[in-house]
């Protein structure tokens, strides 16, 4: 986090972080927040609000870590496959090697940012040394471990705030895709018979496995909505804005923290403003579509006139050809007496 003090106010940046409240590490961020703001009040916090929606609360790192590994030590004969971006989930990766003693495949690119950050000894590009490979997420797919299971016995695991999905084909029950979805689109994979649970992991509770080769662990480096609340309890920040604007799921914090805070702007508010916007933008299109047809119109008389100017003066220059054409033309001959 990034905290800035001076004429324009008190700014606290989070970038991206999880406030989870149940480790050691967890909580001496909170004393040394606590400390860097001395009793002082922040004017605009600038929020992760990545998953700042009530459709997103997972558990902490700590207990799908241990997913995780329950699941690798359950499936002693298969290869095994992570979904990870190009950078993240070092603390995952890392706590796996450390607790099943073994080193981790990544690709070329991804073991070069890992020894830049110090991890020389962990992670090789060597399929041989080790049966648990992190792989690129857009890499990561039901046709992709489909393929693997012809040639060795593979499963895959994503671990992702968003769970991750697969749907049948209409009219067919094989599964062809995947996609990442909200927990209302994941409740009715459940009624429909898609969403399978493993519960061979005993006091942890189940693992979601929507696949036969995959499964899918609530594993994030953001934080999970009600973390986002408590830690919005604490800094009570004057105003806020959210700091994720892409995402698919985005959902402006104000919208449902700003009565935690000194923002004067409550939801109904909020979604009058949204909805003022929209009839703007609907209007401006409206008058856009009037201009143009105006201006259709008005190019379209040019060319008629156009036209007939030109045909006019044709016609005339025609007919002053006729004219002078017109009749026999008498020569007069000179005769000689």
């Amino acid at each position: 986090m990034f905290l800035f003090r001076g004429d324009f106010g008190c700014l606290l940046y989070t970038g991206d972080f999880r406030w989870e409240t149940t480790s050691d590490r967890a909580k001496l961020a909170r004393t040394t927040l606590l400390n860097a703001l001395n009793d002082g009040g922040v004017d605009i916090l600038y929020l992760d609000n990545t998953y700042c929606n009530p459709s997103y609360d997972f558990p902490p790192r700590e207990f799908a870590a241990q997913q995780v590994i329950n699941i690798i030590v359950s499936h002693p004969d298969n290869d095994i496959i992570i979904g990870i971006d190009s950078l993240g989930k070092e603390d995952l990766l890392l706590h796996i090697a450390r607790v099943l003693k073994i080193k981790i495949w990544v690709w070329p690119e991804r073991l070069q940012t890992m020894h830049l950050l110090g991890y020389d000894e962990i992670f090789t590009t060597k399929t041989s040394l080790t049966r648990v490979r992190a792989v690129p997420r857009y890499s990561f797919s039901v046709e992709t471990l489909e393929g693997l299971n012809t040639m060795r016995p593979t499963i895959g695991i994503m671990p992702s705030g968003l769970p991750w999905v697969v749907k049948p084909s209409e009219g067919n029950d094989n599964l062809f895709g995947s996609l990442l979805t909200s927990r209302y689109n994941k409740s009715r994979c459940a009624e429909s018979g898609w969403l399978q649970t493993d519960k061979s992991n005993g006091s942890l509770g189940s693992i979601e496995r929507f696949h036969k080769y995959i499964y899918s662990v609530s594993y994030s480096d953001h934080s999970s909505y009600s973390e986002i609340e408590k830690f919005i309890k604490l800094v009570q920040p004057g105003n806020m804005k959210g700091i994720v604007s892409s995402s698919t799921c985005y959902v402006d914090p104000v919208y449902y923290f700003g009565r935690l805070c000194g923002v004067n702007q409550p939801v109904q508010n909020l979604r009058q403003k949204h909805k003022r916007k929209e009839r703007d933008e609907m209007s401006l299109a409206n008058k856009s579509s009037f201009s143009r047809s105006i201006s259709t119109e008005l190019a379209r008389k040019l060319v008629r006139n156009m036209k007939v100017k030109f045909v006019r003066t044709q016609a005339s220059r025609v007919s002053a050809c006729r004219r002078i054409r017109c009749g026999a033309k008498i020569l007069e001959d000179d005769y000689s007496d």
